[in-house]
């Protein structure tokens, strides 16, 4: 099967693929009192951006207006001091804890 191009894995492997993919980033940005810098929607709006979603989709998800994501983004941005989306990305990835998502995808 592999020498036709198809990927062989073992179940533990596909096990933890599967709960690598139903997992998403969750940042947890203290300061040095230990009191959390981003709001828990904050921290919500910043694992949708992790999962690639456009501020559109971040809006209807969580059922906010557009210009409300936007204004979260610009929050979290200032308080991490960082300017641009994949720099939130990266944050998160290099900085963030998993835990299961916390919201149920609307229907698109």
């Amino acid at each position: 099967m592999v020498h036709q191009g198809q990927i062989w894995a073992t179940a533990q492997q596909v096990d933890f693929l599967i709960d690598l993919v139903t997992q998403v980033p969750s940042l947890r940005v203290v300061n040095f009192h230990g009191d959390s810098l981003l709001t828990p929607r904050e921290e919500q709006v910043v694992a949708l951006v992790a999962e690639g979603l456009p501020n559109r989709q971040i809006a209807h998800e969580l059922g906010l207006s557009e210009h409300t994501v936007k204004k979260y983004m610009f929050r979290i941005f200032d308080k991490l001091g960082i300017s641009t989306r994949v720099e939130l990305v990266l944050y998160a990835v290099s900085h963030g804890e998993h835990r299961p998502a916390e919201w149920i995808p609307g229907n698109a």
